[in-house]
């Protein structure tokens, strides 16, 4: 049995042949059924800067070879087109590999933690699908502990990183009262909706939102329940405002030094803290110059991101220790799992010779015991099994843990004579093999594709 995982990422691909591999959560299941012809179980992790397919095969050579030739044919991309882009890892790698993307090591910008959410996702689609088992379906939870240990003990993901995020730490470094600021949002594209979810992950309770068009920004406004203004009440809302986040399409500037001033005026000492996120600037640079004017443009906060990724980058190494240890502690699992039909069988077949021996005694003892002395015996009888099977399967997984479980499993066989068991466990895999995939998901035809190590 081999881990393997087989993808690509921003760093090996572009984003064309991202979007070629990607797979949205309706089509997944029918990716996963084209690849369990070739695997035992699998799981599919698709998002906008990554495309990796984990799967359990009893080969690894073959199995990295059926899975590049499933994914090529399933998501109509030439295999050798795959090959030059794809990287593939085996078993203690592909571990470390996910626990490492998991952690947001390996994200376009390090500790971001939408990744932790998406690998919870398509784990859940694959066991939704019936196409994950025990080993990724562990695996797959293994990581996710390991991303929220990486995020609990480390910084990888406590500092500003994106121009939205510094913008509003800004606010709130500026101002003491932050939570009660009178926020004004001009624009609700992209950057002032992130903006506008930063501020109220913040804790920002006054949020006004402007935009010129009027119908663009009513669903943002409802979604963070902020009050909408009309643009023609554009200088009402900055003699209100305590903060200004500026980020709308506009050729020039809409703020200038000829609109601003009288507003400054009548706020009489009240400060005003401006930040400009568009490109052309939404503020013209001359109004950082007037008193009780806080200007920060594009530039002075991406000095400020760069720095955050910066800090996040020295926890690397911290946060590769964590992995190595939950990698350790995931790969002691695994190899216990080797072991485990030979401790089933020995306490089964002990089990077995107990209720004989139990039965043949009570019944020469029954006329004479009572129901309660009765139970009392066949609770002694447990105990004596249970702390006589204890120390050697706790030995035996130890053994596993160290590569040497099948040593000390054949062994146990022959002493135990627990050979006559070896058939049921052999059905019990087949049947474990056999297993059949659910009904494929009413949707387009995919067919099957593998990855470069």
């Amino acid at each position: 049995m081999h881990i393997i995982v087989i993808g690509v990422d921003h760093t090996t691909a572009p984003i064309a042949l991202r979007e070629r591999l990607a797979c949205s959560a309706r089509y997944i299941p029918q990716q996963l059924q084209a690849t369990r012809e070739v695997a035992s179980e699998c799981v599919f992790l698709s998002t906008c800067n990554r495309v990796e397919l984990y799967a359990v095969c009893s080969d690894a050579v073959q199995g990295r070879l059926d899975l590049l030739r499933v994914l090529s044919e399933t998501r109509q991309v030439p295999l050798a087109e795959l090959e030059s882009h794809c990287y593939c890892f085996l078993d203690e790698r592909a571990v470390a590999h996910l626990f490492g993307v998991a952690s947001g090591l390996y994200s376009l910008v390090p500790g971001e933690p939408q990744i932790q959410g998406q690998v919870v996702d398509a784990l859940e689609i694959a066991q939704g699908s019936g196409h994950a088992g025990p080993v990724t379906s562990a695996l797959f939870r293994a990581a996710v502990v390991a991303g929220k240990r990486a995020r609990s003990e480390t910084a990888i993901s406590r500092n500003a990183v994106s121009l939205s995020h510094v913008a509003v730490q800004l606010a709130r470094h500026l101002l003491p009262d932050f939570h009660q600021a009178n926020v004004l949002l001009i624009g609700s594209g992209k950057m002032s909706e992130l903006a506008a979810r930063n501020l109220k992950d913040n804790g920002a309770q006054q949020i006004v939102i402007i935009n010129r068009t009027h119908a663009h920004a009513v669903e943002l406004a409802e979604s963070l329940q902020a009050t909408l203004r009309p643009f023609q009440e554009i200088s009402e809302a900055l003699l209100d405002a305590d903060v200004v986040i500026s980020s709308t399409k506009a050729p020039h500037a809409i703020i200038t030094p000829d609109i601003i001033e009288p507003i400054m005026r009548q706020r009489e000492d009240r400060s005003l803290l401006l930040i400009d996120l568009a490109l052309p600037r939404d503020i013209d640079p001359a109004v950082g110059d007037m008193t009780h004017i806080h200007l920060y443009n594009v530039d002075d906060l991406q000095s400020e991101a760069e720095r955050g990724i910066q800090l996040r980058l020295l926890e690397v190494e911290h946060v590769q220790s964590i992995i190595a240890q939950e990698v350790e502690s995931f790969e002691r699992w695994l190899s216990s799992l080797g072991v485990v039909d030979t401790i089933s069988d020995l306490r089964r077949k002990a089990d077995t010779l107990r209720q004989q021996e139990l039965a043949r005694t009570m019944r020469q003892l029954s006329p004479t015991l009572s129901e309660r002395e009765m139970a009392a015996v066949q609770e002694l009888t447990n105990r004596l099994m249970n702390k006589l099977l204890h120390t050697p399967m706790l030995r035996l997984k130890d053994a596993a843990a160290v590569g040497q479980g099948h040593i000390y499993a054949e062994a146990m066989r022959y002493l135990f004579n627990l050979e006559e068991n070896n058939h049921a466990t052999d059905d019990r895999n087949a049947s474990q093999q056999a297993r059949h995939d659910p009904d494929p998901v009413d949707c387009p035809a995919i067919t099957p594709a593998v990855a470069k190590p």
